[in-house]
């Protein structure tokens, strides 16, 4: 009886250790993959991603479509890390491990070729709060960049029990239907 029980403890408290081994391995490819992405290393970050979004998007395809976005002429980008703020309950599904993550990337954006007076600047304003949330958005009047917090979901997976992780940003709610022919529908709820 001793050892049942000396067992089932032992399972109970081994739990968290797991999750916390999964979420630190997580953060850590988060890391890279983030850090890449915020210095505009396309080549590198698309490495972090799950590759079955390429079955949606061929891989040059997006590398052009970042790249355009990168190179705006009248917008000026700066991205931040984002932080993860919650993890979800990993989930096995068909052989691969999938994580929701929580998490809030930080944005700058400059509009280069518009002055705006304070009726433009509320109405960008409004218009950035709608997407991003009320009291994510603010303006800096010294460099004229907006200072965007985006709150976002992330679907991380790996397919090697959790030694590398891929990750796909679920920040559209129309890409879901798409997402659900790669990702399994019960993380994208």
């Amino acid at each position: 009886m001793k050892r049942l029980l000396l067992i089932c403890l032992l399972a109970i408290a081994s739990k968290p250790l797991a999750a916390q081994n999964v979420n630190g391995a997580i953060q850590r490819d988060f890391s890279s993959y983030s850090k890449l992405v915020s210095e505009r290393k396309i080549d590198q970050s698309l490495e972090y991603i799950n590759p079955k979004l390429f079955e949606l998007f061929p891989k040059d395809q997006m590398k052009s479509l970042l790249e355009a976005v990168y190179k705006l002429p009248n917008i000026e980008y700066k991205l931040g890390i984002p932080a993860i703020t919650g993890f979800g309950e990993p989930k096995l599904v068909d052989g691969a491990s999938y994580v929701k993550l929580e998490i809030v990337s930080p944005l700058e954006m400059k509009f280069k070729d518009m002055e705006l007076d304070d009726e433009s600047l509320a109405g960008m304003t409004k218009s950035f709060e709608a997407k991003f949330g009320e009291g994510n958005v603010s303006f800096d009047k010294t460099t004229g960049f907006f200072k965007v917090k985006a709150k976002k979901q992330v679907i991380a997976s790996s397919t090697d029990k959790g030694e590398n992780w891929k990750f796909v940003t679920v920040d559209n709610p129309k890409m879901k239907a798409l997402l659900s022919k790669i990702i399994p529908a019960e993380l994208l709820e």
